[in-house]
């Protein structure tokens, strides 16, 4: 099958498009024929060696892990899905992604696609969306009335953090440039701060949660001195001092996302019912996956990034 793989890390040119075998699935697997692939930044984060020193991956190593397309193969002891299904998933990262014609991937991941998009806006759904969900719902213990702020919300965790959040019933501040204000307010934002131009800490206090889907320049710190006794502060990037958390009452957790089908489920609800929408900056032909990983690497993204997986032959050799 064509796939794209690095056998080192590195940056972008240690991309290979060349040609892997079809993987084999066991029992409870299903073989997905992949249409689209979301690009997230764990992707050149990976790339790039961050996860090199765990035992997670073996090189050869195929990249990406949103998927979505039509189920090729089942596996013995699946019955919940049938041939030729549109679906989709958030791959588990300790194993082989989706920048290929064909992925495995454990049936109880997989979830039937939202009905209302097509397969290639599908591929940017769940690993972005699954980490908003479980970071405000689970994470923040979001609830209809609380009061949440979202940092980069324009960017592909804080775009669906943004409706998630409305569509519990949450009143939702948003941190993102000034030029990016009118996109996030389309999302459903009733209070949005220019991080450029303003201290969000001036504008805004005892709030019920806040989600830092962006690091650095002491977020969390400063996210501390707006959240309510009790409140909630999850963090998707940077760990905070410990240090800073003596005698604050807010309960802190740095969000580690987890595959989860059910989860897909809801999304997938939340989409058909029109309260989410899915935002597209680029999609590329998997040919073009350097040019996906700069633009994805440049942290100017609007919304997600998807490669398109086409059905022709796989290629002979490597490119």
């Amino acid at each position: 099958m064509k796939a794209v793989y690095i056998e080192e890390y590195g940056n972008a040119q240690k991309l290979i498009l060349g040609e892997l075998e079809r993987p084999a699935i066991n029992a409870d697997q299903v073989l997905i024929k992949v249409q689209g692939a979301g690009v997230n930044p764990v992707d050149w984060m990976i790339r790039d060696g961050y996860l090199k020193d765990t035992d997670y991956h073996q090189l050869p190593l195929i990249l990406g892990w949103d998927v979505a397309g039509e189920i090729a193969e089942l596996g013995a002891n699946v019955t919940d899905f049938a041939l030729n299904e549109a679906v989709f998933a958030y791959a588990p990262i300790a194993g082989q992604g989706a920048y290929a014609q064909y992925i495995a991937v454990n049936s109880q991941l997989v979830a039937a696609k939202p009905k209302s998009l097509s397969l290639l806006d599908s591929a940017a759904v769940p690993l972005a969306a699954t980490t908003a969900y479980q970071a405000l719902m689970k994470g923040c213990q979001l609830k209809a009335g609380d009061k949440v702020l979202i940092h980069n919300a324009a960017g592909g965790v804080g775009s669906f953090a943004v409706q998630i959040a409305k569509a519990a019933g949450a009143y939702v501040i948003a941190t993102a440039s000034a030029a990016k204000h009118d996109f996030v307010k389309s999302l459903g934002a009733d209070q949005l701060i220019d991080y450029r131009s303003e201290r969000f800490e001036a504008c805004v206090s005892e709030l019920d949660a806040v989600l830092a889907a962006v690091g650095g320049d002491d977020i969390l710190a400063r996210s501390l001195t707006v959240i309510r006794k009790g409140g909630y502060l999850v963090s998707l990037l940077d760990e905070i001092d410990e240090s800073a958390l003596t005698n604050v009452d807010v309960n802190y957790q740095r969000w580690w996302v987890s595959p989860d089908a059910q989860d897909l489920g809801h999304i997938a609800k939340l989409i058909d019912s029109g309260q989410i929408k899915v935002v597209i900056d680029k999609v590329f032909p998997l040919e073009q996956v350097e040019q996906a990983h700069a633009l994805s690497e440049s942290k100017t993204v609007t919304g997600k990034i998807v490669l398109a997986i086409s059905d022709g032959p796989a290629l002979q050799g490597e490119g």
